[in-house]
């Protein structure tokens, strides 16, 4: 039974899709053959997961589940380097050249480990090279995506950018943070037509990182509070009591913590006696994708469907 707290994990504890590598490789290695949907099984069983992350679910119109949905793109990108062997459609077999990267890395697979392979590096070459693609399609021949394999390629977008956001801000000077997380508020809409955003100075601060006076006058004000941490320093109740204590000392009924890390249960409850709003690392980079923080568009693909109230007027 493998630890799933010991492998990489997001802000709330769920695998991101590389942790899930080491252990796809281990479990296929168990058996001569698998069948896909088995050993995605086998490996969520062997990780054991806690009943509310292997029941987490994307906020989508599929609502797939999120455990499943990175099993099945570690086993994608085996087949992809070679690592893993598919004979046939949905059966796959471990490779020697994966039994040999199980016997030297163990469950600490990388990701750049897999794109280093022979295999997936011509996979690469090969869907960049359009006209050696075109030159393989024949007339009988056609590519596909459904609408799900289009919205899944996303999600792996869309979290592997999540992973690359939180370790540029986790590299970010504290000070400049400070000033980006104010700067997401104002975005999020917490700021009034004549109210005014401060970051408060770097020493003397009083516990208040950031002050957004939501009216001209400062009767509605929100105070924020920042920590930098890494992914295994944990905000604890006492962070959320001595935040209080800085909201007390202003005579003030909100605030927001903000930390690149996590939450313990205790501050998670402690903030919702307190009014204190929580953000971790993994709703700040989803915060920060929404309101285009810190990131940009390099691509915008539309999908149209026919207009029936068009042709019945």
């Amino acid at each position: 039974m493998i630890d799933y707290k010991t492998l990489k994990h997001s802000d709330n504890g769920m695998p991101t899709w590389d942790a899930f590598l080491g252990p796809v490789l281990q479990v296929a290695s168990t058996k001569d053959e698998w069948i896909g949907k088995e050993l995605d099984q086998a490996v969520l069983d062997e990780v054991n997961l806690p009943e509310e992350l292997a029941n987490l679910r994307y906020a989508s119109k599929y609502h797939d589940l999120i455990a499943y949905n990175r099993v099945g793109w570690a086993l994608s990108e085996f087949k992809l380097s070679g690592l893993l062997n598919s004979p046939r459609r949905s059966i796959y077999r471990i490779s020697e050249t994966g039994k040999e990267a199980l016997d030297k890395y163990g469950l600490n697979i990388t990701r750049d480990f897999v794109h280093s392979q022979p295999a997936y590096i011509e996979h690469q070459s090969n869907l960049k090279n359009k006209k050696e693609v075109d030159n393989d399609i024949t007339e009988d021949q056609t590519f596909e995506l459904t609408e799900k394999q289009i919205k899944d390629w996303f999600d792996k977008q869309s979290s592997d950018l999540s992973e690359e956001l939180i370790a540029k801000l986790r590299g970010t000077d504290p000070y400049q943070f400070e000033h980006m997380m104010v700067r997401l508020l104002n975005k999020m809409g917490y700021k009034g037509t004549n109210g005014q955003s401060v970051v408060t100075q770097k020493s003397n601060d009083g516990g208040i990182d950031g002050i957004i006076n939501q009216d001209l006058l400062g009767l509605r004000t929100v105070y924020v509070q920042v920590k930098r941490y890494g992914e295994k320093n944990i905000v604890g109740s006492p962070e959320i009591n001595s935040f209080f204590g800085a909201l007390r000392r202003k005579q003030a009924d909100r605030g927001v913590f903000i930390t690149t890390s996590s939450f313990t249960n205790d501050a998670r409850d402690a903030a919702k006696q307190l009014n204190i709003a929580l953000v971790d690392g993994e709703m700040l980079t989803n915060l920060m994708i929404q309101y285009k923080v810190g990131v940009q568009v390099s691509q915008i693909y539309e999908l149209y469907d026919i207009d029936d109230d068009f042709f019945e007027e």
